[in-house]
């Protein structure tokens, strides 16, 4: 599965959020599309082979568009205590502000700009590759998103 940048930018924001959550799943990771209104900043849970949680925050923009530090904020907030995750992962079909780009790596927020976008959506290189992210196979307890949205909602 493949997608050009030409395509992803017609798409409108919940479609471009099923293609992310779509490679996503085509990378091998188990991928749930959650987003909604009052999603708390996660269009996307994954569970990786490693087993941890990640939350995939998607910006449909026009190309010439930045996805700013408020929005990177927004995520940082919520992705471990509301979501429980261990990292989360900003996509765009634009680009990042200066402070955004500054900001995401201290808290542990992967940023992933129109660039690597097309390098993962339409050349089919791995995100986690891309990202340089280890994802190994590690001898924990095996978590898939249903199981994930359960403990968090005992919570």
């Amino acid at each position: 599965m493949r997608y050009s940048l030409a395509h992803l930018d017609a798409l409108d924001p919940r479609e471009f959020e099923l293609a992310v959550c779509s490679l996503l799943s085509r990378d091998g990771l188990a991928a749930e599309h959650v987003g909604r209104a009052g999603d708390k900043g996660a269009d996307v849970l994954v569970v990786d082979r490693s087993r941890r949680r990640v939350v995939v925050q998607c910006k449909r923009l026009r190309p010439d568009r930045r996805v700013g530090d408020q929005d990177v904020q927004r995520v940082n907030g919520t992705y471990r205590h509301d979501h429980g995750a261990h990292f989360a992962v900003i996509v765009t079909t634009g680009g990042f502000t200066a402070a955004a780009r500054a900001s995401g790596p201290r808290y542990g927020i992967h940023l992933v700009d129109r660039d690597a976008l097309e390098r993962w959506a339409d050349m089919g290189e791995s995100l986690y590759r891309i990202l340089r992210i280890a994802d190994v196979d590690a001898p924990q307890r095996r978590w898939t998103t249903a199981a994930w949205r359960r403990e968090r909602s005992r919570d």
